[in-house]
C-alpha cells in the first residue's frame, strides 16, 4: 500500500530542511463554513500555542457550491495539511485567526439534527470581542467531535458545551456578520 506522499507523487524529504514552529496540532477540525456571503471556508486547529483558524477561500452559493468548488478548495488544503502540517497550511491561508487559551471562555458544539450540519461556535472570555462560529462539513460523528472538543479543554481554562439543535441565533449571527 501506497504512502500518503507516493499517491501525492511528492518528494517529503525535499522538505525536510524548511524552517518550522513546532506547533503540535492537538485537533483539526476540517471543512467549516462561516458566513452568509461569500461563505469562508475554514479549518481549526486546537494546537500547542493556542486556537488557530486558518480561512482560506470564499465560495458564493451559485459560483462556488454549484460547481463543487467549496470540496475541491477544502480537499486541496488538507493535502496541504498531510504533506507539510500546520506551518504551511497557516502560510497558505487567506486569514488566520489565532487565540490564546486563556482568551476562550467556551466552545460551544450544536450538534446539528435532521436539517443543519454541526455547528462550533468560540466564544471569547471578552464579551467585546467577535464570537467564531463554524458549521463543520466533514463531521461524520458529532458524538465523537464532542469528545475530542472536551480531551482538548481538559486541564485549559475554557469549557465545552454541547447542544442540541442546529445553533441559529438571529441576533447573535447579524451582530457577528457587522463585528
Amino acid at each position: 500500500m501506497a504512502s500518503d506522499a507516493e499517491e501525492l507523487e511528492v518528494d517529503v524529504e525535499e522538505f525536510e530542511d524548511l524552517p518550522s514552529t513546532d506547533i503540535e496540532t492537538e485537533l483539526h477540525v476540517h471543512f467549516g463554513m462561516a458566513g452568509s456571503f461569500p461563505l469562508r471556508i475554514a479549518d481549526l486547529f486546537f494546537a500547542s500555542d493556542g486556537f488557530h483558524i486558518a480561512e482560506y477561500s470564499y465560495i458564493t452559493p451559485m459560483f462556488g457550491l454549484g460547481t463543487k468548488k467549496h470540496r475541491r478548495e477544502a480537499s486541496a488544503m488538507q493535502e496541504v495539511y498531510d504533506v507539510h502540517g500546520l506551518d504551511e497550511v497557516l502560510l497558505q491561508a487567506d486569514t488566520v485567526h489565532w487565540l490564546n487559551y486563556e482568551a476562550i471562555d467556551r466552545v460551544v458544539l450544536h450538534r446539528g439534527g435532521y436539517f443543519g450540519r454541526p455547528k462550533i461556535t468560540i466564544y471569547p472570555t471578552d464579551e467585546s470581542a467577535r464570537s467564531h462560529a463554524f458549521r463543520i462539513h466533514e463531521a461524520d460523528d458529532p458524538d465523537a467531535l464532542a469528545a475530542a472538543l472536551r480531551d482538548v479543554a481538559a486541564g485549559r481554562p475554557f469549557e465545552v458545551v454541547v447542544d442540541t439543535g442546529s445553533g441559529f441565533a438571529p441576533r447573535e449571527n447579524v451582530e457577528r456578520f457587522f463585528s
